[in-house]
């Protein structure tokens, strides 16, 4: 797939739009969530407390970003997103199971939309290098 450089942030005036969402099949406790808005805020979320059944958040969003990126950073998950061949990967990528946790990384740059769950598998490369890069963003405790 060829993609312009048009679609990295700067040439549209706005940086990509990542969710990433780690959840965990036995408890909710340890499940974590990054988002980074187009404009470079970037929240983050770690369960610490217990769900009802069926939920894997006992909390909205936070009301304020941890931090906001800078032009750099967000340039760089736009290049982890178009040079790693994020948006080439399938949809779905699962190992049959009951227990494990599945990472999911929604994303959109420019006009490109994709969006990605892996359930107890490997994460290919493509994956790993955007969620590293959340993770790093975000530091401790989401990078530890």
């Amino acid at each position: 797939m060829d993609h312009q450089l048009s679609a990295t942030p700067g040439a549209s005036g706005a940086g990509p739009e990542i969710e990433f969402r780690r959840i965990q099949a036995i408890s909710c406790r340890g499940n974590l969530r990054i988002r980074v808005a187009p404009c470079g805020a970037l929240f983050a979320y770690v369960e610490t407390r217990d769900c009802p059944r069926g939920e894997h958040w006992s909390a909205p969003w936070p009301g304020e970003p941890l931090r906001r990126l800078q032009h750099s950073e967000q340039q760089q998950l736009a290049e982890a997103l178009l040079g790693g061949g994020f948006f080439a990967l399938p949809g779905e990528i699962v190992t049959p199971g009951r227990d494990g946790f599945r990472d999911e990384i929604d994303a959109t740059l420019g006009a490109m939309h994709h969006s990605v769950r892996i359930e107890r598998s490997a994460a290919p490369t493509a994956f790993a290098r955007v969620r590293a890069a959340l993770m790093a963003f975000a530091g401790p405790p989401f990078s530890a």
